[in-house]
């Protein structure tokens, strides 16, 4: 496999920063989250290494991703001069303690107590993206940007940005008088789960805030490898992660597959050039147990529009 060290670069929202087209997710650092299995420190080196050198620029985690243990490892491995090559980004709202519920949500308190304790697992002084990992009914929206904005003022966070909300969320949080917006949302979205255009597209287009895809490969769904009959592993499990109609991945897979043969790629390539085609996502998390998962996930390009076509009309309705 040929490499490519030049992965694009995308405006983030209107930020000013420029992110990698294809991002590294970090959610199996040191914990078995989710069922995907854990990778040890050795295997998390080589993959950051890797992205790295194929252009990589930005490195996803969350607090709540092993209670800790990921942005634990992912400081460890960041100490020194790698620290200073990669965007780190981070999310706050799951409960660290699942026995005490003040250690969650999106309280001013709790948001500056997990700040400081993200920093200090990741072994830095500021985080360049961070982002609410969901919607908090519970707390006035006016309270959680209040303390997001002082985050931002006193040089912990460079850059804010929100993961899960819907279109009408996001638009709530856009009109707020809180000064420092939110640049980007980080949300599933693949062709087997295309929900985000229906509310939160044309409210980030509009908006100028751009979007940042997670599980664009919905969890190995569209990798190709488990349509076999008998295929097994963690996506063949009745409560995979991220859940996915059966019916949505039948329509998809087959068109998939057709479509990596016109384009000379495999289904994965695919699958990942259908979300970099989209204009609106800045960059795709693709997350990684091996090496050779994530080389062939950074040789992914935008499909061409004949491509992205076949694809878009598989997955209308998925």
């Amino acid at each position: 496999m040929s490499y490519n060290p030049d992965v694009e670069l995308r405006p983030l929202g209107r930020s000013g920063l420029e992110v990698s087209a294809l991002a590294l997710g970090t959610m199996n650092f040191g914990a078995d989250w989710h069922g995907i299995g854990a990778i040890d420190g050795k295997t998390a080196s080589s993959l950051l290494d890797l992205a790295l050198e194929r252009g990589v620029n930005l490195l996803d985690t969350a607090d709540v991703y092993g209670r800790g243990a990921a942005e634990e490892m992912l400081g460890r491995l960041l100490k020194g001069r790698r620290r200073g090559k990669f965007l780190v980004a981070t999310k706050v709202l799951g409960r660290m303690d699942l026995d005490d519920p003040e250690t969650g949500g999106l309280s001013a308190r709790w948001i500056e107590r997990a700040l400081d304790g993200s920093l200090r697992r990741l072994r830095t002084d500021r985080v360049d993206l961070y982002m609410p990992h969901g919607w908090d009914p519970l707390v006035p929206l006016e309270e959680t940007l209040g303390a997001l904005e002082r985050a931002v003022k006193a040089g912990k966070v460079r850059v804010l940005g929100c993961s899960n909300f819907s279109g009408p969320q996001l638009e709530t949080s856009l009109r707020s008088p809180v000064r420092s917006r939110f640049e980007f949302d980080q949300v599933q979205y693949s062709l087997v789960s295309r929900f985000p255009e229906d509310d939160l597209v044309p409210v980030a287009r509009r908006e100028g805030v751009s979007l940042l895809a997670w599980s664009p490969l919905a969890g190995g769904l569209l990798t190709g490898k488990y349509a076999a009959p008998g295929a097994k592993g963690r996506r063949a499990a009745p409560d995979a992660f991220p859940p996915v109609a059966p019916a949505a991945a039948e329509a998809v897979v087959p068109v998939l597959r057709r479509v990596a043969e016109l384009e000379g790629v495999s289904p994965a390539q695919a699958a990942l050039g259908w979300v970099l085609s989209k204009p609106f996502v800045a960059s795709a998390v693709v997350g990684a147990r091996t090496a050779a998962q994530l080389a062939e996930a950074l040789e992914a390009k935008p499909v061409s529009a004949r491509a992205a076509g076949f694809q878009d009309r598989a997955s209308a309705h998925a």
